[in-house]
């Protein structure tokens, strides 16, 4: 989980400094926006994983899970009034996430790939 989320860390952070140079301001905060929530989503969800896991109780999974996906409604839902968001940019930006899951799985692929061979 460290690893996708440091890669998502990283496109966060390169996506958000190209688009400062090449794009309009609202485009990339829209960007950064959409790929911070998924950061800050997915930083969450492991986090809350580890807690369901060490004390094995089913009413904190389904606590989190609903509170979890209400909180990130009302995130989206408040940020979509905001003057400078942009519904396309912000996709973009929680698409980004392909790039972090496509690492790990070269990541994986590469670390099976050498246990293979010895």
């Amino acid at each position: 989980m460290k690893y996708v989320l440091a890669i998502q860390a990283l496109t966060t952070l390169l996506g958000g400094v190209l688009l400062g140079f090449f794009a309009a301001p609202q485009h990339t905060y829209s960007f950064i926006s959409g790929a911070l929530v998924i950061l800050v989503s997915f930083f969450l969800m492991g986090w809350a994983w580890g807690l369901i896991f060490s004390k094995k109780l089913v009413a904190l999974a389904i606590g989190i899970i609903v509170f979890k996906y209400a909180i990130l409604g009302i995130i989206i839902f408040k940020l979509v009034d905001q003057t400078w968001f942009d519904t396309l940019w912000f996709a973009l930006g929680v698409a980004s996430f392909i790039l972090s899951a496509l690492g790990y799985a070269v990541k994986e692929a590469l670390r099976e790939g050498k246990e293979d061979v010895i």
